[in-house]
């Protein structure tokens, strides 16, 4: 009858030899064990191999002559043969007192005996034996009683080898050197010693090799200073010069609209104007030449006060020519008109200044008054049509108290605030330089204008702000240059410059720079890192101490309490620098 045989490696263990069974193809599967074959020395294993082939309906025949795994096939009433080419039977016990044609090597044994090979195996087969139990699914009272059975045959098994420890082979157990001798009878605590040892080495290592990081914080003597020093600015940048301090200077403007309303208090008549006709004369001498008398549009005349205003162009005109007196001069022939003169004269519409009924006057009234010098005036029938209606106006009186309201309201640091706030960063600002100028109030409606019964009017300044910013950058660097410091000294804080006394020349802007600093050592982290790594922390303490000046405290702290150095990996160093008055 045909039959797989299956070779097993001393490496292999119980799932392997599960794997194999299950994959081969024939009904008889023959399993050869190696002479060195931990994994057969196991009751539970050997039930496993038992259970598997019973489960895929193969029988398993093992070709080996150990007694010990000879015992433990009779056990499971698993056939055993000597050799591929004899038959298989069920051990009995006589033939497992017999057959002893392979001894097994003591040494051998306590090897394969090793107890974390033999917990590692029986863990595996245990959870071997729940997945097939799984797979098969048997009734639960069979696989009880099973157990029970297997359970009592394995506890009768153990006893001998109990009673008899010296069957195993140990030959550590039976040494006269007290140390091999506990260490044979203690397997597992040695082995966990073992362990535990090879750990506390590797924590060892990380602790003072791997993982150790340092940080080295030093406090600096430092010492406090200000500057002062008259510089110079220019609104060319092409003829900026920071190292001889001049700097190139750039102006910011801000402009706020300030509003304040008020009562207006004048009033006005706003009634039609009232309107007619004058005549305006004008005597010519004979013995000129004649002329011209222009009266412009909007010449004023008076009467009784009143103002009447021309609402057109107009003249007066005599061309001098005797001969046609007849004709131009309007006293031509009479008595002594040649003394008067030729008289000449020319009607214009007026129109009142202002509005009212009280400018409605008879024109033929006397006592009106020209402002041309010889030229009379009457009237041509009546002016007419003037009526009153009174309204409210801005009057300058009230412009004058909203402008003394509008600057109490004012807050002069508003449009500075603005300017600075634009400020883009690194712009440094010339604070003193700031100006501002006001425009003229406005008043809306204007003087003399209407306001809406219900309303208010309002006046309205414009303030516009300037002001000069440099570059911060360049301000720091020259105050770091020019500061008369210690030698090894160096600046490590600087309060905000500032520029007093901004004035303009006729050769540009001068001013005075001025600040206050806190310098110290010149050290800088990677000076530190440096002088310390890789060196104990005495060493390096010392190192930093005779190398550099103005250090105040030294203080090195390492990552774990018991390391006595600094790592050589220079990532691994941290350094602060702090600095104190």
């Amino acid at each position: 009858m045909n039959k797989d045989v299956i070779y097993i490696e001393p490496e292999e263990d119980i799932t392997d030899i599960i794997g194999k069974i299950k994959g081969a193809k024939e009904k008889i599967v023959a399993i050869v064990p190696p002479k060195k074959a931990g994994v057969f020395k196991s009751i539970v294993n050997i039930k496993l191999i038992a259970k598997t082939a019973a489960n895929l309906e193969k029988s398993i025949v093992l070709v080996t002559t150990d007694s010990s795994i000879i015992k433990l096939a009779a056990a499971t009433k698993m056939p055993v043969t000597k050799d591929l080419k004899s038959a298989p039977k069920i051990p009995e016990p006589d033939d497992m007192e017999v057959d002893n044609t392979e001894e097994v090597d003591v040494d051998d044994e306590a090897e394969e005996e090793k107890p974390e090979e033999k917990l590692e195996e029986e863990k595996e087969a245990e959870k071997s034996e729940e997945s097939e139990g799984l797979e098969d699914e048997p009734e639960k009272g069979d696989d009880k009683e099973d157990e029970k059975e297997e359970s009592e045959k394995e506890e009768k098994e153990e006893k001998p080898a109990k009673e008899k420890p010296a069957k195993k082979g140990n030959k550590l157990a039976s040494s006269n050197n007290p140390v091999l001798k506990w260490i044979g009878t203690h397997q597992k605590l040695s082995i966990g010693i073992g362990v535990g040892f090879v750990l506390f080495i590797i924590v060892i290592i990380l602790a003072t090799v791997v993982l150790p990081t340092a940080t080295i914080t030093l406090d600096l003597k430092t010492i406090t200073g200000n500057f002062s020093e008259n510089v110079t600015f220019t609104d060319k940048l092409a003829d900026e010069k920071t190292e001889e301090g001049k700097f190139y200077i750039e102006e910011k403007k801000a402009e706020s609209k300030t509003e304040v309303e008020f009562d207006a208090t004048g009033k006005k008549n706003v009634g039609e104007k009232a309107s007619g006709e004058l005549t305006l004369t004008y005597y010519f001498p004979i013995n000129s030449d004649g002329g011209t008398i222009a009266v412009k549009a909007g010449t004023t005349f008076t009467n009784a006060g009143r103002n009447y205003l021309t609402n057109a162009d107009a003249k007066i005109h005599w061309d001098g020519n005797v001969t046609e007196a007849a004709k131009d001069c309007e006293n031509y022939g009479k008595e002594g008109w040649k003394t008067q003169g030729c008289k000449v004269s020319t009607k214009v519409g007026v129109a009142a200044a202002d509005s009212g009924t009280n400018y409605n006057a008879n024109a033929n009234l006397n006592g009106w008054s020209s402002p041309i010098s010889g030229v009379s005036v009457s009237g041509n029938g009546t002016i007419a049509g003037g009526t009153d209606k009174t309204v409210t106006v801005v009057q300058q009186s009230d412009i004058d108290k909203a402008i003394n309201d509008l600057n109490s309201e004012t807050n002069n640091s508003e449009i500075k605030n603005k300017i600075l706030d634009e400020l883009k960063e690194g712009e440094f600002a010339i604070t003193s330089s700031f100006k501002q100028t006001v425009s003229d109030p406005v008043s809306s409606p204007e003087v003399g204008k209407e306001v809406e019964e219900g309303k208010k009017a309002k006046l309205t300044v414009t303030t516009t702000g300037t002001m000069y910013v440099m570059d911060e950058t360049k301000v720091k660097e020259f105050i770091a240059e020019k500061a008369k410091l210690d030698k090894g000294y160096k600046i490590y804080e600087m309060n905000d410059p500032f520029v007093e006394n901004f004035v303009k020349t006729d050769d540009g802007y001068i001013g005075k720079l001025k600040t206050s600093y806190v310098a110290g050592s010149t050290i800088t982290e990677d000076d530190v890192i440096d002088t310390v790594k890789g060196k104990a922390i005495g060493t390096a303490k010392k190192d930093l101490e005779s190398n550099f000046d103005g250090i105040k405290t030294i203080n090195i702290t390492t990552s774990v309490p018991w390391a006595t150095g600094i790592p050589g990996d220079t990532n691994k160093i941290t350094v602060n620098i702090n600095t104190e008055e």
